[in-house]
């Protein structure tokens, strides 16, 4: 029992390490993917209300110079920064250059690129705030239980931030004019609700490796009753 406790442990670890390649390129993707989805509907905000854009409403955008040119280079800045640390990424799986610390720094780049963005704007009033939730479902996709609970211990506390520019926008050189608040309620339920998200994507990833033991156990033991 214990060689095959021992042999379970290492084929989990195997198995692990090959999906956390393939989760992490598949995350990058979908990394790109997000980031270039919300700039481009920033970019129809920022451009509402000029030329032809102006007559279309489907996304009910604001008015023409609403959004500020300075507000609009420093997101284009950081969305720039955050697509090249995904073309880091990109380049590192190419090379088959995979430390078991990408991951984790992949993620944390998503959480602070993220608060960025959404500090630089109206915080946790922003509808971008509900990408803290792809944050954590993207670190799902590595099958590693610990970098759910970091994604989600650091999506929090990235919320919290929010919390303190809003409340405090002086001390941090944003516009106290802008409204950033939200009501309590709101603010506990959201913080609540990410943690509920790790914590059920935690029990998916243990109930996959709970399967790939059994599938291995039924292997082995079909195997020695053949022979």
């Amino acid at each position: 029992m214990v060689a095959l406790a021992v042999h379970d442990d290492r084929s989990w670890f195997i198995t692990q390490r090959w999906q956390q390649f393939e989760g992490e390129a598949r995350a990058n993707l979908l990394r790109i993917i997000a980031v270039a989805t919300f700039y481009l509907i920033h970019l129809w905000n920022y451009y509402g209300g000029q030329g032809k854009l102006a007559n279309v409403d489907v996304l009910q955008l604001g008015a023409a110079g609403e959004v500020d040119r300075r507000f609009h280079v420093m997101v284009t800045l950081l969305a720039l920064a955050w697509i090249l640390l995904a073309a880091a990424i990109l380049l590192s799986l190419r090379s088959s250059f995979f430390p078991t610390w990408l991951p984790m720094l992949s993620t944390l780049g998503d959480v602070l690129f993220l608060t960025s963005v959404l500090g630089i704007s109206t915080g946790p009033r922003s509808p971008l705030v509900v990408a803290y939730f792809l944050v954590v479902v993207l670190a799902g996709l590595r099958f590693d239980l610990r970098l759910v609970r970091v994604a989600t211990v650091a999506s929090m506390l990235g919320y919290v931030c929010l919390l303190g520019l809003a409340k405090w926008p002086e001390l941090f050189w944003l516009d106290p004019t802008i409204e950033r608040m939200v009501p309590r309620y709101q603010e506990f339920m959201f913080v609540a609700a990410l943690g509920l998200t790790g914590i059920f994507l935690g029990q998916i990833v243990r109930r996959v490796r709970k399967m790939a033991e059994d599938y291995v156990r039924r292997a082995t033991i079909a195997d020695r009753v053949a022979t």
